[in-house]
């Protein structure tokens, strides 16, 4: 499964915060380990699912972001949160073949384990540059975090953060999903 582009990011700044419902909201302006939240609203029923992972060029404005070159070969790793059998979160890590270098090679062999796991027990973690995003049904996003493609949904929302690791970064993205809100 390549992964599908989308423009549609912007900083939180460039929109009217009040215009989003205050659940939603809570979700994407959460600075905390995301895992450790749906951890928390699930308890043993937290499970990660990984849909693919692969080696793929990056995006332009992801590249970008991880200032390395377009044409460098990034892993991609996409899975879904669930929480017993419903999918929450749709989320997709771009990780630059420099980071997965020396002490963080592992994770390169992360299976099932979630990724929020091993990056907010490390130290050195900083998450910058976090932007937002609304996806619409016209968007190859969409189907990408629903592929079901749930009649009574029309958008979800997302966010991405780039993070760094001593120095060495990786892009995450999460899409919230219907089912996320009904918990």
């Amino acid at each position: 499964m390549k992964h599908p582009r989308t423009s549609s990011w912007f900083r939180k700044s460039a929109i009217s915060l009040r215009s989003i419902e205050p659940v939603v909201l809570s979700w994407l302006c959460d600075q905390g380990s995301l895992t450790r939240r749906l951890v928390g609203l699930c308890g043993d029923g937290f499970s990660v699912r990984v849909l693919s992972q692969q080696w793929v060029k990056p995006g332009v404005d992801e590249a970008h972001l991880l200032k390395i070159q377009p044409r460098q070969n990034v892993l991609l790793r996409q899975v879904q949160l669930l929480c017993e059998q419903d999918v929450l979160v749709y989320a997709r890590s771009i990780i630059p073949l420099s980071t997965l270098q020396g002490p963080h090679r592992r994770l390169k062999h992360l299976g099932n384990k979630p990724l929020g796991g091993y990056l907010f027990a490390n130290p050195t973690l900083q998450r910058e540059q976090q932007q937002l995003a609304t996806i619409t049904r016209n968007n190859p996003m969409f189907t990408a975090a629903l592929p079901d493609n749930n009649p009574d949904c029309s958008r979800i929302w997302g966010r991405r953060s780039l993070f760094t690791l001593g120095g060495k970064s990786l892009l995450v993205s999460e899409f919230f999903l219907p089912a996320l809100f009904l918990k």
